[in-house]
């Protein structure tokens, strides 16, 4: 079956999903689902207080109305068997899918989506992933289950599928042609976490992943993001099925993967441990991947679950 994306049904997704508000709790401090939601980030040497509060309800939105997309994918293909095993005909609802994926893919989700959240647009200051307006696959590491991470790496696992809009995909065009510098309005096209940080051409010798020709990374630390689309989403190559593990079919001239690298031979999986991660591949502490992020970017809340799941 050939799949085909449209605006139509990326905004009804945003409307029927939008509402939706997922409670959290610190796991450093313990609190429960009763306290404010918007302290759910831990500074390390990423952004400060203030920006982690003015952001993180976003963050949180943003992230049951993806995750609701998500589901609403795999039900329309019920009998499709994704690579981190779920099954649509066998999800009940959006709690049920969190429940049934695996730690590494959850971490994947909700590291890539807080990357997201905090890369913001100079075009009009908002956060990447407002203009991300689906998920088609959430994969941890190849063979994960339970707490069992999988893979550490695999050019199939350890990432997010996912559609953008017009606005998004601009901005990183943008980016790789302008090399992430900062434009006459003092602006980056789409800005990274840490301050006079910047998404730019990606330097990877590989290039852009098939079948995508063009592809952007942010400019340091770890890990480093990197995304994959296409140029031009009028061009035949984009109008193409991706031909990829969970999206052969697929055919979506907006869509986008992304991963982040925690070590030198790029590897993804947030659940692995990593020691070569600092400048010039030196050996650092060995930690795992999620407190790698949490360190530079802010950390995750590990606990986090789609609103009003128990």
């Amino acid at each position: 079956m050939r799949l085909r994306s449209s605006s139509s049904v990326a905004a009804l997704a945003l409307l029927l999903h939008a509402g939706c508000g997922p409670k959290s709790s610190d796991p450093l401090a313990g609190r429960g689902e009763e306290e404010d939601a918007t302290t759910v980030l831990d500074g390390g040497t990423g952004p400060d207080a203030a920006a982690i509060d003015a952001g993180a309800t976003s963050s949180l939105v943003n992230r049951d109305r993806l995750l609701g997309s998500y589901f609403d994918h795999l039900k329309a293909h019920p009998d499709d068997e994704q690579s981190n095993g779920l099954i649509g005909r066998d999800l009940i609802d959006v709690c049920d899918l969190w429940s049934k994926l695996d730690s590494s893919s959850r971490n994947t989700f909700l590291t890539v989506t807080a990357r997201l959240e905090g890369s913001i647009l100079g075009a009009d200051q908002t956060p990447a992933l407002d203009h991300v307006t689906q998920v088609y696959r959430i994969a941890g590491g190849e063979g994960a289950q339970g707490t069992e991470p999988g893979s550490c790496g695999g050019g199939e696992f350890n990432r997010l599928i996912m559609s953008m809009d017009a606005q998004l995909h601009a901005s990183l065009v943008a980016a790789n042609d302008n090399g992430g510098d900062r434009g006459p309005d003092g602006n980056f096209d789409v800005a990274d976490i840490p301050e006079d940080e910047s998404w730019r051409d990606s330097g990877d010798a590989a290039g852009p992943h098939d079948p995508f020709d063009l592809s952007d990374e942010t400019d340091e630390g770890a890990p480093r993001g990197q995304v994959h689309f296409f140029r031009d989403p009028a061009s035949e190559l984009a109008s193409l099925p991706l031909g990829r593990v969970d999206v052969e079919e697929l055919v979506d001239p907006f869509a986008l993967e992304m991963d982040q690298d925690y070590d030198c031979p790029h590897n993804s999986n947030p659940n692995c441990e990593y020691t070569f991660y600092g400048p010039l591949c030196a050996p650092q502490s060995t930690k795992l991947g999620v407190d790698i992020y949490g360190d530079n970017y802010g950390a995750i809340d590990p606990d986090w679950r789609p609103s009003g799941c128990p």
